[in-house]
Formats: structure tokens, C-alpha cells, sequence
């Protein structure tokens, strides 16, 4: 697991905690173990993560309507916030929005690497 991919699950985690609080953090991972998407393999499998969340916390009865935007909102937030960079605001989609910030974080890292 590359460094992004640690920042991506560590932001997760803390989204997740902060948001929701530890035991519901737990029950999540334990739904994302159950469809064959545990939490360290998220970042390759981040369509699987985020349809996951929204068949978890979806807008039927007894869901909160919402609470998966806003916790896939949030992630990029923190995401973004590790990284030192801007979140991406041209894309509504969870999985490009993450692309597009290892994509700025990689080239980043590229250019930091050349100047040396």
C-alpha cells in the first residue's frame, strides 16, 4: 500500500469515527468485510466501497437521507486536507474525486522529485 493509499484509509477512518463514533465505525467494517471490501483494500476497490456505504446508510425507510454524500464529502475533506491540496469540485462522483487527487498528488510528488 502506497503513502496516498495509507492517507486515503487513515481519512476513512477518522471520518468514520468522528462522524459516526467507534462501535458504528466497527459495523461498517464489518459490512465492508462481508462484500469483499474491507477497509485497507478501499483504494483499489473504491466503486465497491461507495456503492457499499450506499446500500449501508441509503435513502429507504429507517436511512438517513444523504449520509453517504456527506460522508464521502467529508473523506475527501480530510483527504484533501492531508494532502495539502484543493479537492477537486468538478465531479459529483466519490471514486473520481479521489482519482483526481492522487493523480495532483502523484504529479506533485513528480515535480518535487525533478527539482532535486
Amino acid at each position: 500500500m502506497d503513502k496516498f493509499d495509507k492517507l486515503l484509509v487513515k481519512a476513512i477512518d477518522d471520518t468514520f469515527r468522528r462522524s459516526l463514533g467507534d462501535r458504528n465505525t466497527l459495523i461498517i467494517y464489518e459490512y465492508l468485510d462481508r462484500t469483499s471490501c474491507p477497509i485497507r483494500e478501499t483504494p483499489k476497490k473504491l466503486d465497491q466501497f461507495s456503492k457499499a456505504l450506499r446500500n449501508l446508510l441509503g435513502t429507504s425507510e429507517g436511512k438517513i437521507p444523504g449520509a453517504p454524500t456527506i460522508l464521502e464529502d467529508a473523506i475527501v475533506k480530510a483527504l484533501s486536507s492531508d494532502l495539502g491540496l484543493t479537492p477537486d469540485k468538478k465531479s459529483r462522483v466519490f471514486e473520481d474525486k479521489i482519482r483526481r487527487l492522487k493523480e495532483k498528488h502523484n504529479n506533485g510528488r513528480c515535480k518535487k522529485a525533478r527539482k532535486q
